[in-house]
């Protein structure tokens, strides 16, 4: 199947920063954190869901993943970050028009 392909072809992950549009150390922390963290546990993290053939039996292991993640985010990581100084950046909650 396509999954199996894409298991078998993907080697690495990676994140990118355009640089000419940081100027300090505090840009650069929000523009990276915390998408860095959710690069980091997508590479790490070889999840449940990800081997399910049954897309409905996926969803629910995807969601249930999710929210796991999401709040070892909220609860752990983010205090982590304040505590070292970053200047990390969370866009408010709410939906965006086009």
């Amino acid at each position: 199947s396509s999954l199996n392909i894409f298991t078998y072809l993907t080697v690495g992950i990676q994140g990118q920063l355009w640089t000419e549009l940081v100027r300090t150390w505090d840009q650069m922390d929000a523009m990276i954190f915390p998408r860095l963290l959710c690069v980091a546990e997508r590479a790490w993290h070889r999840a449940d869901w990800e081997l399910e053939h049954n897309r409905e039996k996926r969803e629910v292991q995807q969601a249930v993943d999710w929210s796991r993640f999401a709040t070892v985010m909220g609860t752990r990581e983010l205090s982590r970050l304040d505590k070292n100084g970053v200047a990390y950046h969370l866009p408010p909650p709410g939906a965006r028009l086009l």
